[in-house]
């Protein structure tokens, strides 16, 4: 009588995961376990190349200044009041005053080309030679133009402005200079200035030569009037007798009040609008004043270490994992980790005829 044959054991591992473990994530622990010496190796290669980048790069100045923009509403009121009695519509706000526009004016390439080309009392070495943000950066370009751009480019990279709830604008500029920082703001800040300062000139130029135009009209038309007046005065001496003649007198003289009061006022308004297209002020108020630094700049040697060791690791167990599959997918194998050997229940049952080996056991139990 044949004796059945003992099932196959499995060639799992015995501290393999069960129904409810995630297979993948156990596997790739326990791969990253037996490479671990590479794995920590290149994190902290990485994390010692971030340091010493950092410790090697040269110290920086940040300077930091805040400003609030200035609205000249009396003057587009006191034009839009005017323009009204004329039936023009004109607004009574400014537009293009917001503390976004001054943000975005900072930030603008006609700015900063200004502001990169303007000689400042810093030389390479850190003397007193003056230079241009130009030679400072030591950017390169092929022309003179393209070397400007890039140090366009990089001055923008160093620039940093924000605008709070209150309508102050804060800016910052960092450069490995303490002095050139400090007037590298103030020559932001003052370029601003005067891009502001040449919109109302010639927006004041505008309002000038409008109330002029409007003044010589209404001065005609006064004369005109006057004139009326006049002649109809000297037809009709003894006009009150007349109720007809009296009325046309009144509405002459109304005629006659009216034009000059226009007229008065356009005079007003275009002196005032002479001094404006020649003021100077500031359309800026400086709230805080370029700061001369007198610390450099945290340079975060620790935190930036850490990061580069996270990333390191993170990098070398995607390194191992890929070349672990791709290891696998050459040679055709399956890693041990997910190794299993399949119950073959046919081979378990046997076969009519067929004669199997009998070990000590069976033996004892035959006889």
């Amino acid at each position: 009588m044949a004796s059945l044959r003992p099932l196959p054991r499995s060639t799992a591992s015995p501290d393999a995961p069960g129904p409810g473990e995630d297979i993948a994530l156990v596997t790739l622990g326990r791969l990253v376990l037996r490479h671990r010496r590479p794995v920590l190796g290149l994190g902290l290669v990485l994390a010692a190349l971030v340091s010493g980048y950092t410790l090697l790069r040269p110290r920086t100045y940040t300077s930091t200044a805040a400003f609030m923009p200035q609205s000249s509403e009396g003057n587009l009121s006191r034009l839009s009041a005017l323009a009204s009695q004329f039936g023009l519509p004109i607004q009574a706000e400014e537009s293009g005053a917001s503390p976004a526009f001054y943000a975005s004016l900072l930030k603008s390439r006609d700015v900063l080309r200004n502001a990169v080309l303007t000689r400042y009392p810093v030389g390479k070495a850190g003397d007193s030679a003056r230079s241009t943000l130009v030679e400072l950066y030591e950017v390169s370009g092929k022309s003179a133009a393209e070397r400007r751009d890039e140090a366009v480019k990089k001055l923008s990279r160093n620039l940093d402005v924000r605008v709070a709830d209150t309508e102050v604008i804060t800016v910052e500029v960092e450069t490995p200079w303490r002095l050139l920082s400090q007037q590298v703001v103030a020559r932001l800040i003052e370029l601003v200035s005067e891009f502001n300062l040449r919109t109302r000139q010639t927006r004041a130029g505008s309002e000038r030569r409008f109330v002029e135009a409007r003044l010589s009209d209404t001065k005609a038309e006064l004369t005109a009037a006057e004139d009326r007046l006049q002649a109809f005065l000297q037809r009709n001496r003894d006009y009150r007798n007349a109720p007809q003649l009296a009325f046309e007198y009144d509405r002459l003289q109304r005629e006659v009040s009216m034009r000059q009061q226009l007229y008065s006022s356009l005079a007003q308004s275009y002196e005032q609008a002479r001094i404006d297209e020649v003021r100077n002020t500031p359309v800026i108020t400086v709230v805080e004043p370029p700061d001369l630094p007198t610390r450099p700049n945290p340079r975060r040697t620790v935190l930036k270490g850490l990061l580069g060791l996270i990333v390191g690791l993170l990098m070398g167990t995607f390194l191992l994992t890929l070349r672990h599959a791709f290891r696998g997918v050459a040679g055709g194998e399956v890693p041990p980790e997910t190794r299993t050997v399949p119950l073959d229940v046919e081979s378990a049952v046997p076969q009519p005829g067929t004669v199997t080996q009998q070990g000590p056991s069976a033996a004892y139990g035959k006889r």
